[in-house]
C-alpha cells in the first residue's frame, strides 16, 4: 500500500501570521523613538591663519574672526552657528546657513576661516 502526501502550493494564512505581520508593523513605526537622536556638538573649532579658537556652542552671542580679508562675525545662538557680515565677495560661507551637528563645518576660503563643530561624531555608512 503506497500512501500520497499532497503538498498543497497555496496555504492559508493562519492567526500566527497576522500576529507576526501586525507585530512587525507596529515595531518598525516605533523604531524611531527608540534610536537615539543625533547627537548635538559641543564646541566650535574656529580655524584662521593666525590662531585656533574653541568656543562653546552654549556661548550665545556675536564673535568677532579675523582673516586677511578682514573680520567675519562668528553667531552663536541656541546652539547653532553661522557666519555673517563675511568680507569676501560672493558670501558663499554665510550662504552655508547654521551648524550644530558634530562634523559640520563652515568654510569662507577667501577669508580663509574654518568653523567646524566639535563633539562625538556619528558614524554611518556614507562617511565611513
Amino acid at each position: 500500500m503506497r500512501s500520497e502526501i499532497r503538498l498543497s502550493s497555496h496555504s492559508r494564512p493562519r492567526v500566527a501570521d497576522g500576529f507576526l505581520l501586525v507585530l512587525l508593523i507596529v515595531l518598525t513605526a516605533l523604531s524611531p523613538r527608540f534610536l537615539p537622536a543625533g547627537s548635538a556638538g559641543e564646541q566650535l573649532t574656529v580655524r584662521t591663519i593666525d590662531s585656533v579658537t574653541e568656543i562653546s556652542l552654549d556661548a550665545d552671542g556675536r564673535h568677532p574672526v579675523t582673516g586677511p580679508l578682514g573680520t567675519a562675525f562668528l553667531v552663536v545662538e541656541k546652539g547653532r552657528a553661522r557666519l555673517e557680515n563675511a568680507p569676501c565677495p560672493l558670501k558663499i560661507c554665510e550662504a552655508m546657513g547654521s551648524i550644530e551637528r558634530p562634523g559640520q563645518v563652515i568654510v569662507c576660503l577667501p577669508n580663509r576661516i574654518v568653523v567646524k563643530v566639535s563633539g562625538l561624531e556619528e558614524i554611518d555608512a556614507v562617511s565611513r
